[in-house]
């Protein structure tokens, strides 16, 4: 289920799983359905993927909610003004902003917050551990 209010009265913070419309780069390819992903660079955050952890702004993202390490490098980028860096929880096998860009505020559609699929782990999204960063 999807959330749509918040995003126009507060930014989107850092762990937020969110719906958004195809980015330009994704238009290009053809691509004309909504994605959902998790937001891990805030505007201006220096985001680096290598040795199988997430850096932002130089310190691991802790990620329990991840399906297994990254097994790929990506970075050091810069989060440009008004756009934000999302990457899929199955990090090896998602087709998201190391891929193709960041996407920009204008495109976000909300804020996903509950999961009714699969049965066995329907509930709430939100995750206290999501945002955490460890040294």
């Amino acid at each position: 289920i999807i959330e749509k209010v918040s995003y126009h009265f507060q930014k989107p913070e850092r762990g937020d799983i969110v719906v958004f419309s195809p980015t330009a780069a994704l238009k290009a390819q053809n691509f004309q359905d909504a994605f959902i992903k998790r937001v891990i660079g805030l505007p201006g955050d220096k985001v680096q993927v290598k040795n199988g952890l997430v850096y932002v702004n130089g310190k691991v993202l802790a990620e329990k909610y991840i399906a297994e390490e990254p097994n790929y490098a990506y970075g050091p980028v810069t989060v440009p003004p008004d756009q934000y860096l999302v990457l899929g929880d199955n990090r090896n096998n998602s087709y998201d902003s190391h891929a193709w860009g960041f996407v920009p505020r204008e495109n976000l559609i909300g804020r996903a917050v509950v999961r009714f699929w699969p049965f066995d782990r329907l509930g709430g999204l939100d995750n206290p551990d999501a945002a955490t960063n460890q040294n």
